[in-house]
């Protein structure tokens, strides 16, 4: 029997065939049935291994197509259990709860780290912001989408729903990434309604398989509730125009219908400057009058910062009354947004108020500070931006409101943590998958984080500047009060929250507090530019893959001469108290008039006539300029002055630390590139149109390749230093030449430091004449990325009544 079963196995079995180069051999060998088995014959199996490791010439092994087909049944087997196993109910549950997981973490990180987009500059949590944003809402979609559509459904789905749906509205710190997400009040709307569809059919299809209503119910409230709230903020931010007109026309009767005598008001006390502080929106009426005025009511509480500024009780210490002063230096500011005029700006009251009051501020100690100044300037700002992009104002305008909502949208979450805890929700049913231990942990660690955030973000209110403007008004109103002297456990409450705020933010910043840096010679690149054939190669496939050329988009791609100067921005330097003083100076001796020069003031101020030139550029040298360019556009002055400070650069003597010598050197180097940053990275917040402003810098960093050709990065320098400058009274070929050109004048000055005198006074200058503007828009969306500097600047100015540049009569071809 054993032979007849080994015969029959050999003849109907797999077999190895091994076919010999040139010799007739074959050894045939029984394999295992199965993959990994072993030969019924050990030796059958042991001789036939021996022949075919013996094998002669080119013999090679052959798998026979009955273990092929076994082993594509084998694979088949184990995907087809893969896919069930990816189809099971509880992995299908599993794969829903991991991305419910990762939604809520996108959201919670916008909530907590939102606020931190004013005054982080880092490329790489700018883009987290931005893409947690961005997808938060496609992938909540996404999965109350699978949640609806899947098989079977998991008890805790309509509690999760919801809790994402909270989440995505209940964020105090971010509202809007940017102005364009405000006026998407309908979408905000629709996706409302599609989240309530999607979790009315989830709740629908369990609800009707078990109980569990209750908990369902709360947590819808909270939602409509928070989420009306978020697209509120967004309408506020957007639409508030009855509330901006009610600041414009109060200001333009204040200083026009009613105006006060010189000797009635009072510049360091804020005697007098009746700026709105806070009204009540309820007590105000349009007046059918010549001028159809929006004019608050006779019994209304008006607050303003006179009132304020003059209150000496302990309770409103400076820190409190620089915050109201912000606050009201900020409805004056909104009102620009909004496109109404600002009657007050061509009065001397108007300018004093800066120059002889907010400039004039004191210490402690009883000395002139300007940095209280700048930071005045600064929180006014940060207003800005948490109006436009965060709940605060919302919640602002309704306090108590707010606090009576967070308490109970709390306590609901409470009790349905509670519900869902302590009871088997939803368990059972054909497609409901029972709840397990890790289902129950998310959930209560949902709800515990939601109600946190209705707890926590209340308290942190009142830490934060519309707090305390908010402790400022109700005081100042309740000492109104017959029964002024009651003073109750809530607002001693809101003062600790006030002081902690105040002390913690003390030394902080509310914005990045730095310039940014760029230097136009240490970016241009001496390799040789691509060939022309590149060139056109390039533009050919371009045009024949998107059916357009590129240069519909812009003049020049990255293959030209051009690009061998690089357009990205150094590392941004600590905005130090030099560099304030010496824009303070600046503000004092050229600008208190209200007039703004090029540079032209400091120039003549140092007895540098000779250097006038340089301030008004030739448009022969680039006939291409637009027509913006002719009468607003700077970039030309800019780039010949930042040229002629890098040259200068090259040879900088040592100067002691704490000599006046070397701070006009930094601050110098640091406006000078400073400038040069805002052409590269923020065009649109310089004067003109923003793509003349770029064209002219392809231009000049065009001119900059060509002049370097040839050279290394070693010899770079020394051919800048072997320029010769053409005859005196004949122009200059490039902005390039001229910048050399100015940069060997300057060397010349004697003695040495003179010339970062020069320089430092014209920088300061310069950058103060750049700073009007009437791109309100991309000020403050410049806010969300960490701020500019030139946008304190343009602040300022507008307080101070200097709203743009005095025209100036140019010459035929000048800008």
């Amino acid at each position: 029997m054993p032979r007849l079963k080994a015969a029959a196995a050999d003849s109907s079995g797999d077999r190895w065939q091994m076919v010999g180069a040139g010799v007739g051999q074959r050894c045939k060998r029984q394999i295992a049935p199965a993959i990994g088995g072993k030969c019924c014959n050990p030796q059958r199996e042991s001789r036939t291994s021996t022949v075919c490791r013996d094998g002669i010439g080119d013999g090679r092994v052959l798998l026979s197509n009955t273990t092929l087909t076994d082993l594509n049944s084998t694979l088949f087997t184990l995907s087809y259990r893969a896919r069930d196993f990816w189809k099971s109910p509880r992995v299908t549950v599993i794969r829903i709860e991991v991305l419910v997981v990762l939604a809520a973490c996108m959201l919670l990180f916008l909530a907590v780290f939102g606020f931190l987009r004013r005054r982080c500059t880092n490329p790489l949590f700018q883009k987290a912001v931005m893409g947690f944003y961005v997808l938060s809402s496609s992938l909540v979609t996404y999965t109350l989408g699978s949640m609806q559509s899947s098989a079977v459904k998991g008890g805790m789905y309509p509690i999760w729903a919801l809790s994402l749906f909270i989440l995505f509205g209940c964020a105090d710190s971010i509202t809007a990434y940017s102005l364009h997400d405000n006026n998407q009040m309908w979408r905000q709307i629709y996706i409302a309604y599609l989240y309530f569809f999607y979790v009315a059919l989830i709740a629908v299809t369990i609800i009707t398989q078990g109980s569990g209503s209750l908990p369902l119910l709360l947590l819808t409230l909270v939602a409509a509730y928070k989420f009306s709230h978020r697209t509120v903020a967004s309408l506020l931010a957007s639409m508030s125009w009855n509330l901006n007109k009610m600041v414009a026309d109060y200001m333009h009767e204040e200083h026009t219908i009613h105006p006060i005598r010189d000797d009635e008001y009072e510049e360091a006390s804020m005697k007098g400057y009746r700026y709105l502080v806070d009204w009540p929106l309820d007590k105000s009426k349009l007046e059918a009058g010549t001028s159809y005025a929006t004019r608050t009511t006779e019994d209304a509480q008006i607050i303003c910062i006179d009132e304020i500024w003059l209150h000496k009780d302990k309770p409103l210490s400076t820190d409190l009354k620089d915050a109201c002063l912000s606050f009201s230096l900020f409805h004056l500011l909104r009102r620009r947004f909004f496109g109404f005029t600002c009657a007050e700006s061509a009065l001397p009251k108007t300018r004093d108020f800066i120059f002889k009051g907010l400039l004039q501020l004191n210490d402690d100690k009883g000395a002139v500070d300007y940095i209280r100044a700048f930071k005045v300037i600064e929180v006014e700002l940060a207003f800005m931006h948490d109006f436009f992009f965060t709940k605060y104002a919302l919640i602002y305008y309704g306090s108590s409101p707010a606090a009576v909502w967070s308490l109970v949208s709390a306590a609901l979450i409470a009790i349905t943590a509670y519900l869902t805890a302590s009871h088997h929700w939803l368990q059972g049913g054909p497609t409901v998958v029972s709840n397990t231990t890790a289902d129950v942990v998310i959930t209560m660690l949902m709800l515990a984080s939601i109600g946190m955030l209705e707890l926590l973000q209340p308290l942190l209110y009142w830490t934060t500047i519309w707090g305390r403007v908010s402790f400022v008004c109700q005081y100042i109103r309740q000492q109104q009060q017959p029964l002024h002297g009651r003073f109750g456990c809530c607002m001693r409450f809101k003062e600790l929250l006030a002081k902690i705020g105040s002390r913690v933010s003390s030394n902080r910043s509310y914005w990045q507090d730095r310039l940014g840096q760029y230097s136009l010679l240490e970016s241009t690149s001496c390799n040789n530019p691509p060939e022309a054939s590149i060139l056109v190669i390039g533009r050919l496939l371009y045009k024949y893959t998107f059916l357009v050329d590129s240069r519909a988009f812009a003049h020049r791609n990255r293959l030209d001469p051009a690009s061998s100067c690089k357009k990205k921005p150094g590392k941004p330097i600590n905005l130090s108290p030099e560099l304030k003083e010496a824009i303070y100076k600046s503000l004092q001796q050229h600008a208190a008039d209200g007039n703004l020069t090029n540079g032209e003031s400091s120039l003549a101020s140092n007895g540098a006539h000779h250097l006038f030139w340089a301030c008004v550029q030739r448009l022969d040298v680039h006939p291409t300029a637009g027509f913006s360019q002719k009468t607003e556009n700077q970039t030309c002055s800019i780039l010949t002055w930042h040229i002629a400070t890098c040259y200068c650069e090259m040879e900088t003597p040592q100067y002691q630390q704490g000599t006046d010598e070397l701070k006009n050197v930094q601050v110098a180097r640091a406006l000078s590139r400073y400038c040069a940053y805002l052409v590269v990275a923020a065009p649109k917040l310089l004067p003109g149109h923003h793509y003349d402003t770029m064209c002219l810098l392809d231009v000049v960093g065009e001119e900059a390749v060509q002049f370097l050709h040839g050279n290394d990065e070693k010899d770079k320098y020394q051919a800048l230093r072997g320029y010769v400058p053409p005859p005196e009274g004949q122009p200059t070929k490039s902005i390039f030449e001229s910048g050399l050109k100015l940069g060997k004048q300057l060397e010349a000055l004697r003695p040495e430091e003179k010339r970062w005198k020069v320089l430092a006074d014209f920088w300061s200058e310069m950058l103060l004449y750049i700073s009007p503007s009437d791109n309100v828009k991309e000020h403050i969306e410049q806010l969300t990325k960490g701020g500019e500097f030139i946008t304190h600047l343009w602040a300022l100015l507008s307080h101070a009544g200097i709203l743009e540049r005095p025209r100036q009569e140019h010459d035929p071809g000048s800008v």
